[in-house]
């Protein structure tokens, strides 16, 4: 079984406030002017359009166990004697012969209770019998057993809404995003389940307007939009300032949530003080929600980091996950 390796680090500092080393406007503004690099502000008024992310996606091939020094994530490795009964399985199903693919499924879980993509498959051979029952037990005995399985809890969700559990569907789908968060099939079964539930369904991607350039003669180029002159002039600083990044405890080529919080926390902060109306801009209504509930790690999470790199879900503790869904019901479509 080979590990899948994680190249991004991630700080889950400042859970609860921020720490003091979140610099305020006017100390990012000291250090920019004190720099031996030129930073040069323009303002632009086309807009950036959303990053298109549709292609990073996480596919139905791994599972995760918690060792003494950690969570690791592997794809299922099938032993000799369970292949060849998966493999009958899924030629069965895909013939839609389901009666015989339920029995090789058997057969394979028989041969290793681990592999838990079996389990969501027989769970979904009950489905189309219309046999809710079993479907659920057998789609919550593959989370039980493996996390991070994102179509049992997709599919959970979607028997759940079919039994009228509207609450439970609404839980279950808002994991399963975060579990594949660009997965357009998951977001239009989040849609339908949202709008049973009263929930706000308007989508919008996490879309800074700003672009960094740094020329031959060390001139930094800070173009944005008049809004997010404070975010952009932060994030400059993270990019381009030398040993800035590693002041703030990050080493070089490392990511931390920190340069994001400072980032945000900046971006607030400036437009508070310019008097800027953020009402229209769902974006930025709910970051100034998530600052003031608490959950501006689950917004760095959900908003920037995971379109980004989706795989990094299969990393997250369950606690983490839980908050995240916490932040999508409470907050993002509340």
């Amino acid at each position: 079984m080979k590990k899948i390796d994680i190249l991004i680090v991630l700080f889950f500092t400042m859970s609860h406030g921020f720490s003091q080393q979140i610099h305020s406007p006017s100390e990012i503004f000291k250090i920019m002017a004190d720099s031996k690099l030129s930073y040069e502000l323009k303002l632009i008024e086309k807009e950036i359009p959303c990053q298109d992310n549709s292609e990073k996606l996480n596919y139905h091939d791994s599972y995760r166990i918690l060792r003494d020094s950690g969570l690791e994530t592997h794809h299922f490795n099938y032993t000799e004697e369970a292949k060849p009964l998966f493999d009958k399985a899924e030629l069965f199903f895909n013939n839609h012969q389901t009666d015989s693919a339920l029995i090789y499924y058997q057969r394979t879980i028989q041969v290793d209770s681990t592999l838990s993509n079996v389990m969501t498959y027989m769970g979904q051979i009950y489905e189309k019998r219309e046999d809710r029952q079993q479907a659920i037990e057998w789609f919550k005995r593959a989370i039980q057993t493996n996390y991070i399985d994102y179509m049992a809890h997709w599919f959970l969700a979607d028997n759940y809404l079919a039994i009228n559990k509207i609450k439970d569907a609404a839980n279950e789908i808002a994991i399963a995003r975060i579990l594949n968060r660009n997965n357009p099939r998951i977001k239009k079964s989040m849609d339908k389940i949202f709008e049973q539930a009263f929930m706000n369904v308007e989508d919008w991607c996490f879309n800074p307007q700003i672009q960094l350039s740094k020329t031959p003669d060390g001139k930094i180029g800070v173009s944005c939009n008049e809004k997010w002159s404070g975010y952009a002039l932060t994030k400059a600083l993270w990019k381009f300032e030398p040993g800035y990044k590693e002041s703030m405890g990050v080493s070089d080529g490392a990511y931390s949530t920190l340069e994001d919080k400072e980032c945000l926390i900046t971006f607030l902060r400036v437009m508070e003080n310019t008097k800027v109306d953020a009402s229209k801009e769902r974006q930025l209504m709910v970051l100034k929600e998530a600052v003031a509930n608490k959950y501006l790690d689950s917004y760095i999470l959900y908003e920037i980091v995971l379109p980004q790199t989706p795989f990094v879900a299969y990393q997250l503790p369950e606690k983490t996950i839980l908050e995240l869904k916490e932040y999508i019901l409470n907050i993002r479509n509340n």
